[in-house]
């Protein structure tokens, strides 16, 4: 004789039980959030990658060490002043100062500032200062982004030159 024992949830939908719709739920949200990253990653503009990344790396470790000789040789002081709060579309004045050796002025020098979004290319900027005298020299550059900006400023004094960099963060 064969006895079967009634279940009391006999006849009931599964998807009245809470665990189903939890599993359910998971994966639901386990798709919609994947579904998300990968329109983000098709829609986004991709990191800056320059054309020769190759050679560049190659001589990576060489033009460290050209640098670091440069700037031993020639015993430059050069310091980069940024606003404190710099805003899109709003002209902030920049100081960068120059002094040899000798802490004399660098006069006379052709001295470039550029800017560049490391989150997107095509609103880099790069633009002479002006000098002022003593060694100073400003530039007025408007970003037109919010974000992170890497600022590169070079001093070229004959067959010299060196660079300074910074990264400022532009305010809406």
């Amino acid at each position: 004789m064969v006895t079967t024992v009634a279940s009391k949830h006999e006849g009931e939908s599964a998807w009245r039980n809470p665990w189903v719709w939890l599993i359910v739920g998971i994966m639901g949200t386990a798709i919609l959030v994947n579904t998300v990253l990968i329109t983000l990653a098709f829609t986004s503009p991709p990191g800056l990658v320059v054309d020769d990344y190759y050679e560049r790396g190659k001589n990576y470790l060489y033009h460290q060490a050209k640098v670091e000789e440069d700037t031993e040789r020639l015993g430059w002081q050069m310091q980069l002043d940024v606003p404190k709060t710099p805003h899109i579309a709003q002209l902030d004045g920049y100081l960068f100062r120059a002094l040899d050796r000798d802490g004399q002025p660098i006069e006379g020098a052709q001295v470039e500032f550029a800017a560049f979004r490391p989150a997107e290319n095509g609103h880099d900027m790069v633009m002479l200062m002006k000098e002022i005298g003593q060694g100073f020299y400003s530039a007025q550059p408007e970003f037109k982004k919010p974000g992170n900006w890497d600022l590169l400023v070079t001093i070229r004094k004959g067959e010299d030159q060196l660079d300074i960099a910074q990264r400022i963060f532009v305010k809406d």
